[in-house]
Order: structure tokens, then C-alpha cells, then sequence
């Protein structure tokens, strides 16, 4: 009888333990994706090297664009959400075009011909 008990304080304190970890888990996660906020980094380049012109925050539910002036025209970027692209160039081989959807941190879209670069950063190098 005694060993029953046992089993059963055993079990229902091996429960309460893993549920906490579960919990515990769970909101150890959240509170990591709401510190972790990605951008949307648009960058002028230079012989001199690159300047931060834009800021495009990247969160559910964000949809915009931006245009970009550059020596040959105007480069459309859109943000959707947790992700962007360069949606349209004056360039002619449209390769900044062709990388797609980026959503990554450190994932990056150049346009050389019109001297800009898209970049994803996470707030901690934001615009380094």
C-alpha cells in the first residue's frame, strides 16, 4: 500500500515538473521573439562605403513600400510582414529583383547600378 502511494506522489510530482517546464519554455520563447524585432535595412552606397537612408520594420500585419532615389531612377522595396524584397529596379539585369523575399537576419538584396542594398538586421546592429 505504502508503495502505491509512493507511485502516485511519484507520477504527480514528475507531472507538475514537466508541465513547468513546458510553461516555463513556452514563455521563455515568447519573451525571446519580442525582443528579437528584425528590420528592413535600405542602404545608400558610396565609394565611401554605405549610409543607412531607411528603417522598415519587420512585424505581422506591416505592409508598405519604399522608394528609393538612386543615379538611375527609383527602386521600389516592399515590406510584407516578416519579410521584404526589392520589388522593382531601373537596372537592367534586375538582379537585386531576382533574390526573392528575404526574412532572415544578414539575408540581402544589392541593386550596384543604382547604388542601394537591402539588409536585415536585428535591433542590436541596426544601421552598423
Amino acid at each position: 500500500m505504502k508503495k502505491k502511494n509512493t507511485n502516485v506522489i511519484m507520477a504527480i510530482v514528475l507531472i507538475i515538473v514537466g508541465l513547468s517546464l513546458l510553461i516555463g519554455g513556452k514563455l521563455l520563447l515568447d519573451s525571446r521573439k519580442t525582443e528579437e524585432r528584425l528590420y528592413a535595412c535600405v542602404y545608400s552606397l558610396t565609394m565611401a562605403g554605405r549610409k543607412l537612408v531607411k528603417t522598415l520594420p519587420l512585424q505581422e500585419g506591416n505592409k508598405q513600400r519604399y522608394n528609393f532615389e538612386g543615379p538611375l531612377g527609383v527602386t521600389v522595396v516592399e515590406v510584407d510582414g516578416l519579410r521584404v524584397r526589392v520589388l522593382s529596379s531601373p537596372c537592367p539585369d534586375q538582379v537585386c529583383v531576382q533574390f526573392g523575399w528575404l526574412s532572415q537576419v544578414n539575408d540581402f538584396s544589392a541593386c550596384l547600378p543604382n547604388a542601394m542594398m537591402v539588409l536585415i538586421e536585428d535591433g542590436k546592429t541596426t544601421g552598423n
